[in-house]
């Protein structure tokens, strides 16, 4: 038996060797393809939707539109295309009006700078033979109440044109001469008026360009062109803001100013109302106040005498203004809501921590004062006794920031350590 046994031992490790040569072992595969990671984004936009200096309300004081490169052209014959600026008409070929465009002269145009736009220079061959329309458009912001006897808009259009103000048809010129100075389009302003919104305006011009056949047209004898001034002036109450206020709606910045005043006097005081906005992941945000410039100008007599020394190069401005900044629900009035920082808090306080949560808006309330800060009730007071003489002439610059970071993984955010980061 021990010898079976052993036989048929030898005889089965032989076939498992030779049926592992020839044919592959039962197996069985599962694979989770194209796997994946990718880093998150987020993306802070900034408004400004209200401003208030010595309580009275910043509003878009007047406002000049004209027809230049920052008109876009957005569709070809009432097709969409990937939307490019227009061009001056006459920069490349070279210098060439066509004789008949007499709309130029009007004196409101020469006034404002506008001159004639295309969407190429010169005309597209092919545009000369065939009727074409091009359509531009030109975005604005606008905030306040508007004076509408004071509202002025005038068009030259080679050839026939149609105007939309938002979504709205205000006007067209079905005429073949939109060129010349007696066919021009002017609109009242009294029409243009009620279909102005607060906030982000789109104008749309669809300009005809008529087909020429005998002789047939080229770039010489049948151009294509747009020319237009759009006016409006708003009632501002102070003509001070005309140079000092600015609004804007959801951006990323460039330029833009939160303040911007040049007479700051004891007691003076101001609010403006902020609304952050932030993608794709929820945030902690702060704003802060770096970059402080604050220098003497000139030493007057008034701040030797409160204790300036007359060859002194730092100013005391910033010592002077104080800040109080609470989370509104939009109208960027003080009502009781929950406190950020302040009020008499120091100018460069960094203001946080403000809780965003994706693709919502939050409204910051925020007021500055030229004195001492406080709260009676809901009101925010501001008294310049504490300010005095040392500060006069003094010039105060500063970046006011708005900052995020992600709130994931970030449990012990802190906006007073964000400082660093800005430096």
């Amino acid at each position: 038996m021990k010898r079976i046994i052993l036989g048929l031992s030898v005889i089965g490790i032989v076939a498992a060797v030779a049926i592992g040569a020839t044919v592959a072992l039962f197996n069985d595969t599962e694979t989770s393809a194209g796997n994946i990671l990718v880093a998150g984004t987020m993306d802070l936009k900034v408004d400004h939707l209200r401003q208030t200096y010595n309580d009275v309300d910043c509003n878009t004081c007047n406002l000049t539109l004209i027809s230049n490169p920052s008109n876009i052209v957005v569709k070809r014959n009432g097709v969409s295309v990937t939307p490019y600026p227009a061009v001056f008409v006459g920069s490349l070929t070279p210098f060439f009006i066509h004789s008949a465009w007499t709309a130029q002269n009007d004196p409101d145009l020469v006034a404002a700078g506008a001159k004639w736009i295309w969407e190429s220079d010169p005309t597209r061959q092919e545009d000369t033979t065939s009727d074409v329309t091009y359509t531009f458009e030109k975005t604005f912001e606008w905030y306040g109440p508007i004076l509408s006897s004071d509202l002025w808009f005038g068009v030259g259009s080679d050839n026939s044109i149609k105007i939309w103000l938002n979504g709205t048809l205000i006007a067209e010129n079905t005429m073949e001469f939109g060129y010349r100075q007696g066919n021009m389009l002017h609109i009242p302003g009294a029409l243009v008026n009620s279909y102005i919104v607060q906030g982000t305006n789109v104008l749309t011009f669809e300009v005809k360009n008529w087909a020429l056949l005998n002789p047939p047209g080229t770039p010489f004898n049948n151009p294509g062109g747009l020319i237009y001034k759009f006016f409006i002036s708003g009632n501002c109450q102070d003509n001070y803001y005309k140079a000092h206020c600015q609004l804007w709606g959801e951006k990323d910045l460039t330029n833009e100013k939160f303040f911007s005043f040049d007479d700051v006097k004891p007691g003076d005081r101001g609010t403006n109302l902020i609304s952050l906005h932030v993608y794709n992941n929820d945030a902690y945000a702060c704003l802060i106040t770096s970059d402080i410039v604050d220098v003497e100008e000139t030493v007057v007599d008034p701040e030797i005498t409160a204790g300036d020394n007359i060859n002194s190069v730092v100013g005391e401005l910033s010592q002077f203004i104080k800040v109080f900044a609470w989370v509104d629900d939009g109208n960027g009035v003080y009502e009781g809501e929950t406190v950020i920082t302040g009020p008499n808090a120091s100018f460069n306080t960094a203001i946080g921590n403000i809780s965003l949560v994706a693709s919502n808006t939050q409204y910051i309330g925020f007021a500055w004062c030229a004195g001492t800060q406080s709260l009676s009730g809901n009101n925010i007071l501001c008294d310049g006794s504490s300010m005095g003489d040392i500060a006069q002439t003094d010039i105060l610059s500063a970046s006011f920031t708005a900052y995020a970071e992600q709130q994931r993984n970030n449990e012990n955010f802190s906006c007073a350590s964000t400082t660093l980061l800005l430096n």
